[in-house]
């Protein structure tokens, strides 16, 4: 269990892809739950990267999990944050099969994260203290857009405008922005790809370095890496493999934290 809890930390952990255990374990070790997955986070904030569905055999319950500690942190006056991965887009979109659900319960599934996105639940981006979160990473294609369609491309302000370009996009179903693209990489049609589907190695390979520190899921790595040269910090470990996350602390610092074997 983490001690210091003078200031508050954000706890990022990467997707979790029906991986409820590893989860669950992950949040008690950063002392954000307690044994009965009640919410114990106090001024802490979780983000969560996105990709809960999918592959292992509880993603049903990590969501719920998920809903309700948001609603218990808010009460608290912290945070839970959640990011949609290419995963959640899918079903968005009505590709219901990376979602491991069909019929009935898929189309419930679609139409209760959209209204999460709207309400901003769910979000595309996330930005703290200049760290930018987004599922799969902003490419130097896409920063150069951004640089374009403001005024100080920040990690704020990107965050805010892909979150509005989220929300406006499934407001009128028309996902054609360069955020949605998927990349060769990924058996796409594009160079690069956006925030859901950007490969790691293309991400990395289209700058000499991000402009901005950005904290990244969807590939999946060995470990947490944090990289000063490149300004990067891939963190989907998979948490069957190995059950590590990130935490910003209360000076500004990334540090990785790992939850021993039992």
């Amino acid at each position: 269990m983490l001690e210091e809890r003078r200031g508050r930390r954000l706890v990022v952990v990467g997707d979790v892809h029906g991986q409820l255990e590893p989860f669950v374990k992950i949040l008690q070790h950063a002392g954000l739950i307690d044994k009965q997955c009640n919410w114990t986070g106090s001024r802490d904030r979780l983000l969560q990267m996105g990709d809960i569905f999918d592959r292992g055999p509880s993603a049903k319950e990590a969501d719920l999990l998920l809903d309700k500690i948001q609603k218990q942190a808010a009460q608290a006056g912290s945070e839970v944050i959640r990011l949609a991965g290419n995963h959640e887009l899918e079903i968005i979109l009505s590709n219901f099969l990376m979602s491991g659900l069909d019929g009935v319960e898929a189309i419930h599934l679609r139409d209760k994260i959209t209204a999460q996105v709207l309400s901003g639940d769910v979000r595309g981006a996330y930005a703290y203290k200049g760290f930018l979160f987004t599922h799969a990473g902003v490419n130097s294609k896409l920063y150069r857009i951004f640089q374009m369609q403001l005024e100080d491309a920040s990690a704020y302000n990107i965050a805010t405008l892909i979150n509005l370009i989220f929300k406006e996009s499934i407001k009128h179903q028309f996902f054609k922005h360069p955020i949605f693209n998927i990349s060769l990489s990924r058996n796409g049609s594009n160079k690069f790809g956006g925030i859901f589907w950007e490969d790691l190695v293309d991400l990395a390979h289209s700058f000499r370095q991000s402009p901005l520190w950005q904290v990244i899921g969807h590939t999946q790595v060995n470990r947490i890496i944090i990289d000063p040269i490149l300004q990067l910090i891939p963190v989907d470990v998979g948490l069957h493999r190995r059950m590590q996350y990130l935490v910003i602390n209360e000076n500004n610092q990334p540090v990785v934290c790992e939850v021993p074997e039992s």
